[in-house]
């Protein structure tokens, strides 16, 4: 017989997982997340008037489904000029703050990679979690 959770309860992982503060980064080594990955697989951008942002549980909305799904509110970054080594963008990650600890990851998509920003380049994040049973 296979394992159910019921949306309800995924809803609960979901709230409890996001709760605490986190932080949404931007990285720019050549890297597909992973399974096993950690916050140290990732290398956060720096320059061009980039930082990142402050994820707090208010800017989520929880929808119980198959799968129950987390959406933030959408973020953007709007870049001064070009960053500074790698030099190069490759998708996103969340880590806790509490402990620096991963939360989720995702590459941007392969005709987007490597993305090099100029003046004027844009970067618009809808950052989704999703919690399902799975047998």
């Amino acid at each position: 017989m296979s394992l159910i959770v019921p949306n309800v309860v995924e809803v609960e992982v979901l709230v409890e997982r996001l709760t605490p503060a986190h932080t949404l980064r931007i990285y720019g080594n050549n890297y597909t997340p992973l399974p096993s990955s950690a916050s140290v697989n990732f290398t956060e951008i720096a320059g061009g008037g980039y930082v990142s942002k402050p994820i707090t549980f208010a800017g989520w909305t929880i929808v119980a489904g198959s799968p129950s799904l987390a959406t933030y509110s959408s973020q953007t970054w709007i870049f001064s000029g070009a960053i500074s080594g790698p030099g190069t963008i490759y998708g996103y990650y969340i880590t806790r703050n509490s402990d620096g600890k991963l939360l989720l990851a995702e590459r941007f998509p392969p005709a987007n990679v490597p993305f090099s920003p100029v003046v004027g380049s844009k970067i618009i994040l809808l950052p989704t979690f999703s919690c399902e049973s799975q047998f």
